[in-house]
């Protein structure tokens, strides 16, 4: 199987690309480079920027997001980080560590930009599922 074939499937199941159909999940794949980590490894560093950062996809394995030393929070196959960092350009929020044998997609800033320049349909599952996010960490301070 192809990168992109591999990589296509693998979105598929990313709910910040949920409902796309397989034309613009093949373009999205074609953007993406597959990165493998090993058990501790630093896959972001807390604060650095994300201008020139990746947003990255879990295809197998787990990763724990860090600030101070403390897990907040952790991803696993299907799941997604450093969006916020790569759309804005702002430093990371938190440290990302591989826990255990972690097999990612990358896709760079530049590329996540010009896909949301030319594919309204993936700039707005983008921004749906940044609000839902948003919503959610209202509802915790609310609680």
């Amino acid at each position: 199987m192809k990168h992109d074939d591999s990589a296509v499937a693998a979105l598929r199941g990313v709910s910040l690309f949920a409902g796309l159909d397989d034309k613009t999940l093949g373009r999205i794949a074609q953007q993406t480079k597959p990165y493998r980590f090993g058990d501790g490894d630093a896959v972001i560093d807390e604060d650095s920027s994300g201008r020139f950062g990746r947003l990255y996809i879990v295809v197998s394995g787990v990763a724990e997001a860090r600030i101070n030393d403390g897990t907040v929070a952790t991803f696993g196959p299907g799941d997604h980080f450093g969006e916020m960092s790569v759309l804005d350009g702002n430093p990371r929020s938190a440290a990302i560590v591989a826990s255990g044998e972690l097999e990612t997609l990358g896709l760079s800033a530049w590329n996540m930009r010009t896909l949301l320049r030319e594919e309204p349909d993936i700039a707005m599952h983008v921004i749906e599922t940044l609000v839902a996010r948003l919503r959610n960490v209202n509802e915790a301070l609310r609680d």
